[in-house]
């Protein structure tokens, strides 16, 4: 579920996307990841994978899904040891920095950019995207309950 939905996110948003300059709205999701657990972990890494074959960047953007499955695994350690919903902006801030620096580093490569600013742009979009949108969404999404409902749907499914 995860996965498909970062994978449509990423198509909806396609110009913002990819680039030099981009603003994954996709990576709000990275935030839920405490809601989903590590179908979480797992959905993220697979929904970048699976973006990453589409970008223009060609298939060296594929690597980046190794930060990404990293950090997504940070976010989701972090807040199951300390159950303090603010560990989520440092770690998504943390995540954005990590992302900045690796897919900053190939599109300087790729596109003969500025080192410095391909990392800014990019740690600045995942920044809007993952704390600026994907915290208060993970807040909202707490407050319902859907992390229960994801519970209960998983148990239900075990079950059978």
């Amino acid at each position: 579920m995860y996965a498909s939905l970062y994978v449509a996110l990423i198509f909806v948003f396609m110009e913002m996307s990819y680039g030099p300059i981009q603003l994954r709205v996709a990576d709000a999701l990275i935030a839920m990841i405490p809601l989903f657990g590590l179908a979480g972990v797992i959905g993220h890494a697979l929904g970048v994978f699976i973006s990453n074959i589409f970008s223009t960047a060609g298939l060296l953007d594929l690597l980046n899904t190794i930060p990404s499955f990293v950090m997504s695994f940070v976010i989701y350690y972090v807040y199951k040891k300390t159950n303090n919903d603010y560990t989520i902006i440092a770690t998504c801030t943390a995540y954005s920095v990590v992302l900045g620096v690796t897919v900053g580093w190939m599109l300087s490569y790729i596109y003969s950019l500025p080192l410095i600013a391909t990392i800014l742009y990019v740690a600045i979009g995942n920044i809007i995207a993952s704390v600026l949108i994907g915290w208060p969404l993970f807040k909202v999404l707490k407050k319902v309950g859907v992390h229960h409902w994801i519970g209960q749907v998983t148990r239900s499914v075990e079950e059978k």
